[in-house]
């Protein structure tokens, strides 16, 4: 649709010469609906010849863990839902600006809720801040990070698109430097209208598998000409990266999410499994 995705897998092993590829969307043990081991992600990304974002909600453990290491590139990150029940993924050039920033905004800030083994949204209400999104986001603005959107077109009941579209939020959108047009655990259309949502804003692309599991690692990644951290977020910020990849089949996403959690079945994904 775009010169700037590829909803195909190409001829990796040729574009691996001159661009780095990276999933920007990666969870961990540290999050409560993964129980992936940072060795088992850092292993696969190499034999895959990937980065990782680590991308964590509300946590950062994960990010200190892999970045530990210098065979993977490593983009600290983490995935935030605010008081609003919304969330935005921040992937900041230093892990030093996200231990602060998470030391300053984040961990003062967090509300837990007991998770619910039969209803999705309240598992995902369960772990979230209580600062708002308008407020996160300027936080955010002064350190030397990127802000993406994630799945803005999921499930009805996560949706943001509607949320960040309003005129009240025009400022905080202008901060918002790009929108995750492709996750690899979302419906094609849902990926579609994040893409066409996108280039109305006029925003930057990221992609990225929403991995929970190991096997799910590597569906969907951002690509760009850089050596580094900072080279590469600074192609998102300029728009001269491209993402590519494919979707996981939804009934096999929601299956796998089920077992990342080890939850009995939730009436959400029932429901999303049979309509779609």
């Amino acid at each position: 649709m775009y010169k700037r995705i590829l909803y195909r897998t190409p001829a990796l092993k040729e574009l691996k010469k001159e661009y780095a590829f990276i999933d920007m969307h990666v969870h961990t043990k540290y999050s409560h609906d993964s129980l992936t081991n940072i060795p088992l992600l850092l292993k696969k990304a190499a034999k895959l010849k990937i980065g990782l974002a680590i991308t964590d909600h509300v946590r950062v453990e994960g990010a200190f863990e892999a970045a530990k290491q210098k065979k993977v590139m490593i983009i600290p990150g983490i995935e935030v839902n605010t008081r609003e029940n919304k969330e935005i993924l921040l992937y900041f050039y230093s892990i030093k600006d996200l231990e602060e920033f998470y030391g300053k905004y984040i961990k003062g800030e967090l509300t837990q809720r007991k998770r619910s083994r039969y209803h999705l949204v309240d598992t995902v209400k369960a772990f979230k801040i209580s600062m708002g999104m308008d407020e996160l986001v300027e936080k955010a603005d002064g350190y030397a990070c990127i802000k993406s959107i994630p799945h803005p077109y999921t499930f009805p009941r996560r949706r943001s698109h509607r949320f960040f579209d309003k005129k009240k939020r025009a400022g905080t959108m202008r901060k918002v430097n790009a929108i995750e047009v492709l996750n690899a655990s979302m419906l094609p259309r849902m990926n579609k209208q994040a893409t066409n949502w996108a280039v109305k804003k006029d925003k930057a692309f990221t992609g990225g598998s929403d991995a929970h599991i190991v096997k799910e690692l590597g569906h969907a990644l951002t690509a760009s000409k850089a050596g580094s951290v900072e080279e590469f977020l600074d192609s998102i910020r300029k728009k001269e990266n491209f993402v590519l990849g494919r979707e996981i089949k939804f009934s096999i996403a929601a299956r796998n999410y089920r077992k990342a959690m080890k939850i009995k079945r939730h009436k959400d994904l029932d429901f999303l499994e049979s309509r779609w």
